[in-house]
């Protein structure tokens, strides 16, 4: 039989691996968070890829001369597919806009510029960040400074703005 159709389909499968995996996480484990839940479902997805191809190379005839090529365009595809996951799971928690349009959804009788404003106060929104940032060990505090703690983060952050300036041609 001829898994060849694998290849294709790995990424995909990968993917959905990622998102039940992140689901589950994040439902049955309330001590992992949202981004963690997140990482360690594209962290499944990632080992599925290698998985599906090493199933492809122990299950057909195809040489390791081929397997290595398709590894690697699979690996690239589904981190594609994973950094839009992450954004499009992002979206919905970080976006104000999104969040605008949830809570204007969520009040029936609608709200007033004044009720808005003060929900998204720009210093209590940059505090808000800040405290989120200091409890997910991204940063720390010292001598009423902050510093950067997490160097995994900061390499995720250059990751981001590299894959934006391959994809969009631009740093932002």
């Amino acid at each position: 039989m001829d898994y060849c159709y694998l290849h294709f389909l790995c990424p995909i499968i990968a993917l959905g691996i990622n998102v039940i995996a992140q689901v589950v996480i994040f439902k049955l484990d309330k001590r992992h968070k949202l981004l963690r839940s997140v990482f360690i479902g594209f962290a499944a997805g990632a080992l599925s890829v290698g998985t599906v191809e090493s199933f492809i190379v122990l299950t057909t005839s195809v040489s390791i001369e081929k397997f290595i090529p398709a590894l690697f365009v699979d690996t690239a595809t589904y981190f594609a597919l994973g950094y839009c996951y992450f954004h499009f799971v992002n979206l919905g928690e970080t976006a104000r806009r999104i969040r605008l349009l949830r809570e204007l959804y969520d009040a029936p009788g609608g709200l007033t510029e004044e009720q808005i404003l003060s929900k998204y106060n720009a210093k209590e929104i940059v505090s808000i960040r800040l405290t989120r940032l200091l409890n997910n060990n991204q940063i720390i505090l010292r001598d009423a400074r902050y510093y950067v703690a997490n160097s995994v983060m900061v390499f995720i952050s250059k990751a981001l703005v590299f894959m934006k300036l391959v994809i969009l041609g631009k740093r932002i």
